[in-house]
């Protein structure tokens, strides 16, 4: 009985170390660009089939972009595309600019992303991330997209609550550049995630602690829909070619 109890801990040990290794090898595998390259051509096979408009507003990001389900409605009559893939960094938007934005010819570019990056294993920096974003509107005008862009906070949530500090701190860092830019916008939707005793509310997240929950996404829409009509609400210009 004691040897077979012994042989059971150590069948429990070896696969416990083999799914850590497993997790490890995953959140290796999808900090790298390619790791979400089957999401990008499936976005490339569905324009095909149904072309998108151009001259909309595209919202690009991770988890918080691919999983808010009702961006279209939440944004009504505003004209929106949804290029959230996977759990993006900041660097993979940039690596895939040329294909989920450059296509679209967009009025405007929304990006809710960066809390991936704080929460890589390899440890980036609030100082990496604003680096990583001078990169990504770098990468933008290279591709001839002129587009302002508009910057949500990174937000908090009760599984990263240890990385808070640095997320707040990269809030900050990326403020302070969207203010030196004319065509950055910071918006700050991360400090209304809180309540009067600092305390994160808990009706803004699942039950994971980690995704948004529909009144996390509706303080989204609050704080995005009012900016957007007030300064995007028109139709893109006409070209040379046509006439009013």
């Amino acid at each position: 009985m004691r040897e077979t109890l012994i042989r059971l801990g150590i069948a429990a040990a070896v696969l416990a170390a083999l799914l850590f290794a497993f997790l490890v090898y995953v959140l290796l595998a999808s900090s790298g660009p390619d790791y979400w390259a089957g999401e990008i051509a499936e976005f490339e096979r569905h324009d095909v089939s149904n072309p998108p408009s151009k001259g909309g507003i595209v919202f690009v990001g991770g988890r918080d972009v691919r999983l808010w389900e009702t961006l279209e409605s939440d944004m009504a009559p505003l004209p929106v595309l949804n290029r959230g893939f996977g759990g993006a960094y900041l660097d993979h938007l940039t690596y895939f600019a040329a294909r989920i934005i450059k296509p679209y010819e967009p009025r405007a570019v929304v990006v809710i992303a960066g809390a991936e990056d704080l929460a890589d294993v390899q440890g980036r920096t609030p100082e990496e991330l604003l680096e990583g974003f001078k990169v990504f509107m770098s990468a933008l005008r290279a591709h001839d997209v002129s587009a302002p862009v508009i910057f949500v906070s990174i937000r908090p949530s009760p599984m990263r609550a240890a990385r808070w500090f640095g997320a707040k701190r990269a809030n900050g860092l990326i403020e302070a550049f969207a203010a030196t830019r004319e065509d950055v916008i910071y918006l700050d939707v991360a400090s209304l995630m809180f309540t009067d005793d600092d305390e994160m509310r808990g009706d803004m997240f699942r039950w994971d602690g980690l995704s948004l929950s529909a009144e996390g996404y509706n303080l989204l829409a609050s704080r995005l829909k009012p900016l957007l009509t007030r300064r995007f609400n028109s139709p893109p210009p006409y070209s040379s070619e046509e006439s009013p």
